[in-house]
Order: structure tokens, then C-alpha cells, then sequence
């Protein structure tokens, strides 16, 4: 009787072994399956954020590039920086290298129009020809004045007109055309005679491309630590340009550095 109940009491024990092991082997199951279901889960999340981010990120060679448009339309509206002067020529200029690149950013074809003159203002020439840019109907314009404009350091009246100028200039733009604007700011050489002054036309630009929402590209970065880019020999401007070699000017370093920067502009995402 004693060896019997020895025995059920093992056969007992050993049905609850049994029974433990198979309740933990499932738990254990269960918690993996859960935790892989999670890390799934959580990938999941990561893909779909990186791609939410990735078609957020619009940019302006972005939006021309998919916009419906088969050509584009680049006009540049400036003074002689526009113009190319001191370049190595007009092909060499920042505007028609910049028309190159669009070309290539977008995949489409690029005519580069514009309105450009020699020792010219926002004032003077900018917003007087701002209609003959609207009607290129441009899908990008660049606004580029300020050298001439800082250069009148006896006017006080030459700031607030600068001003006024080019907030009309994007006004008009802004709601005539569809274009993608960016502003650009003086050029002098490190040591030029209106330098400082010019400083002052740079930030008022930079105020009203905040309140138009355009970018501003910034020449003083460029002009203030690279003495080099500014002036060239009168063996390349006076068969080009038929003007002498000046100290003011960019250079074809000069020019290229200008266009590298537009390219920048246009790659950086838009704030909206």
C-alpha cells in the first residue's frame, strides 16, 4: 500500500513537471512574439517616417522639376554682376551657368531672359523693368541689385528708396507671375570704398526676404574672404566687355562662386 502511493505521488509530481514546462514554453513563445511583433512594428514606424520625410523635403529645382511645365523660363533682374561683366565671358557668367544647372537639376530645357544693365539701381532700372519680366512669364527670377544702390553714400534718401524698390519689385512678381524668386545681395571687394555701406543695403534685403518668404543669397561670405575672386586683367574684359579691368567687379572666380551658391539655394528645403 505504501509503494502505491509512493508511486502516485511520483506519477503526480511528475504530470505537474510536465505541466509547468509546457505553461513556460508558451509563455515564452507568447512574449517573443510579441516583442518581434513590436520590433516590426517599430521599423515599421521608421520606414514610413524616413519616407514622409523624404517626400517633405521639397526644395526649388524640386518643384520645377515636377511642375507641369516641359521648358522653363530664368530671368535674371540685376545690374552689371547680372550683366557678367569681368566674367570670362557671357557664357561664363553666374546667370548663364545657373541656367545650366536648373538644366540639369530638372531635366528640362532652360532659356535664360532677364533684364540686366551696367551701373544701374533697383530704383532706376529694377522696378521700371520689372513688367518686361513678367512678361518673359519667368519660372525663376533672381532680383540682384544693391551695389550701385550702397554705392550713393551721400543720399541719405538712397536706403529707404532701395528699400521701397525691391519691396515692390516682389510684390509685383509675387502676384503677376507664379516664378520662384531669390534675392541676391551686393558684391565689393574686401577693402572696396563702400564696403561698410553695403552692409547696411545686404541686411535690409535679408529683412524683406523674410517678409516676401524668399531666400536670400548672401554675396558677403564670398567677396569678404576671397580677395582673389574680385577684379581681372584687361586681357579678358576689354575684347569681352570692352570696359577696362576693374578691383570692384567678380572675377570668373567670382562668377562661379555666385553660381555655386543659387545651386545651393535651390537644393535647400522650402520653408512653408
Amino acid at each position: 500500500m505504501g509503494k502505491r502511493n509512493h508511486y502516485r505521488w511520483l506519477l503526480c509530481l511528475t504530470l505537474l513537471l510536465v505541466v509547468v514546462s509546457l505553461s513556460a514554453c508558451s509563455t515564452h513563445e507568447k512574449t517573443t512574439k510579441q516583442s518581434n511583433t513590436k520590433t516590426e512594428q517599430t521599423k515599421s514606424k521608421s520606414k514610413n517616417k524616413a519616407k514622409t520625410k523624404a517626400k517633405s523635403k521639397k526644395t526649388i529645382a524640386t518643384e520645377l522639376k515636377n511642375s507641369s511645365k516641359k521648358q522653363l523660363v530664368y530671368s535674371p533682374l540685376g545690374d552689371s554682376i547680372s550683366v557678367g561683366l569681368m566674367s570670362n565671358s557671357v557664357h561664363d557668367r553666374f546667370s548663364s551657368q545657373f541656367a545650366r544647372t536648373l538644366a540639369k537639376e530638372t531635366g528640362k530645357k532652360v532659356t535664360e531672359e532677364g533684364a540686366a544693365e551696367t551701373g544701374k539701381t533697383a530704383t532706376n532700372f529694377g522696378l521700371p523693368n520689372v513688367q518686361t519680366i513678367i512678361d518673359q512669364k519667368p519660372d525663376l527670377v533672381t532680383v540682384e541689385f544693391g551695389t550701385n544702390d550702397g554705392a550713393d553714400v551721400n543720399n541719405p534718401q538712397a536706403l529707404p528708396d532701395y528699400q521701397n524698390s525691391i519691396d515692390q519689385i516682389l510684390t509685383q512678381l509675387q502676384s503677376q507671375t507664379k516664378a520662384k524668386i531669390i534675392l541676391i545681395t551686393s558684391w565689393s571687394a574686401p577693402d572696396g570704398p563702400y564696403a561698410q555701406n553695403y552692409l547696411r543695403f545686404d541686411k535690409a534685403l535679408t529683412a524683406l526676404g523674410k517678409k516676401h518668404n524668399v531666400p536670400v543669397v548672401n554675396l558677403e561670405s564670398i567677396w569678404q574672404r576671397n580677395p582673389s575672386f574680385t577684379g581681372a586683367p584687361a586681357s579678358i574684359t576689354e575684347p569681352v566687355w570692352g570696359k577696362p579691368a576693374d578691383k570692384m567687379h567678380p572675377n570668373q572666380k567670382g562668377h562661379d562662386a555666385i553660381a555655386k551658391a543659387l545651386t545651393k539655394t535651390i537644393n535647400e528645403p522650402i520653408d512653408k
